[in-house]
């Protein structure tokens, strides 16, 4: 069988590989690269961008994943444009390919690895070849079992027996809770893992509770409810395969319309069984899970325009904000030794900066 992780590549040998037979463990996974390393291990594909030209001939890039990060991998093809396109052809987003001789490089303060025709190559691998646990972050199933118990405990904790109906009606169903628990809460930015919309909602769901027992005169039954169910739309618009990509659903519809959609259509099986459901409560959550994003420009449909929708936006906005200011800070930590680093802050448009070492850590002995 040919050796992944041992390949000498003769001057003009076709770029595409023969096929490896049987399963394979990583070994170089992304967060352990470091400039000057050579790549020879498989990636999921993320985003792959477009054919152009450059000096010498014909390139493209495109960024691969696996569960510990991504990097962008730039191709670098020689004057042969229609060979360059068979290879850019036979892959697409979502598939793994092997990437042979690539070297890793630092290029505008991040690493990339570039690949050049005349001695290193790209291949699609067969689904039989890799391990999907390899490419996609996740809770373990522990941690997963743990925050659920988190979750089935606020439910307990609801009073108002119409949103108890309905908190039941979705998780009682067992294929629901399942991809309530296995579903991640974005692509990138924050909770981007298997078991991060559990991880996200649930924290929600918290800081909810902390806001409704600091503040008096919220229907905290109302809130509690929105902050669990506030995301559900996301397990209809992420599928997750060696990496998170959006559903044509997704894509089209979103998970704020989808979410509110799914509501509604459980409230509706709820008086198909002649048991009652308030009609105002209805609009009261529809409108809270509409006006989450708490702005229109965060793609939010609706603004806030009861208090408890506006606690609902805070939270879900403080969760999310605090989680990717964590996991930046983590993945600044595995390319730096310093203790300050520089990243991008996109509602400021420019970079800021970032401490890098653990206050808990740093402060444990004063």
């Amino acid at each position: 069988m040919t050796d992944i992780y041992q390949y000498d590549k003769k001057a003009n040998e076709q770029v595409m590989i023969q096929s490896d037979s049987g399963k394979r463990k990583k070994e170089q996974y992304i967060q352990d690269l470091r400039e000057g390393d050579t790549i020879n291990d498989m990636f999921a594909v993320k985003i792959k961008n477009a054919l152009r030209s450059y000096r010498k001939g014909t390139m493209f890039d495109f960024i691969v994943a696996d569960k510990t990060g991504e990097i962008a991998v730039k191709y670098w093809g020689g004057d042969k444009k229609d060979r360059v396109k068979r290879l850019y052809d036979s892959f697409k987003t979502g598939d793994v390919v092997q990437i042979r001789s690539g070297s890793v490089e630092m290029y505008n303060d991040s690493l990339q690895v570039s690949v050049n025709e005349t001695s290193g190559g790209v291949r699609r691998c067969g689904d039989d070849e890799y391990l999907r646990s390899d490419f996609i972050a996740a809770l373990d199933e522990h941690q997963i079992s743990s925050l659920f118990s988190q979750v089935k405990s606020i439910i307990s904790e609801i009073e108002n027996p119409q949103l108890k109906s309905l908190l039941t009606l979705f998780f009682e169903d067992p294929t629901f809770v399942h991809q309530y628990t296995h579903s991640p809460s974005a692509m990138t930015y924050h909770h981007n893992y298997v078991g991060g919309n559990l991880q996200h909602s649930l924290g929600v769901a918290q800081l909810c509770k902390t806001l409704c027992d600091y503040y008096q005169g919220l229907n905290k039954d109302l809130v509690l409810t929105g902050a669990l169910l506030h995301d559900v739309g996301k397990l209809k618009e992420y599928q997750t395969t060696t990496s998170i990509d959006k559903t044509d659903e997704g894509n089209f519809i979103g998970h704020i319309v989808m979410g509110e959609r799914w509501i509604r259509e459980k409230i509706t099986e709820i008086r198909e069984k002649k048991e009652p459901f308030d009609e105002r409560l209805e609009l009261y959550l529809c409108h809270m899970i509409l006006s989450h994003h708490g702005k229109y420009e965060f793609g939010s449909p609706r603004m806030p325009k009861i208090a408890e929708a506006s606690v609902l936006a805070q939270a879900d906005l403080m969760d999310s904000q605090v989680k990717n200011y964590l996991q930046s800070q983590e993945d600044m930590k595995k390319n730096s030794n310093e203790d300050w680093a520089f990243v991008w802050d996109p509602d400021a448009g420019r970079k800021k900066a970032m401490y890098l070492p653990s206050l808990l850590e740093a402060m444990k002995d004063l």
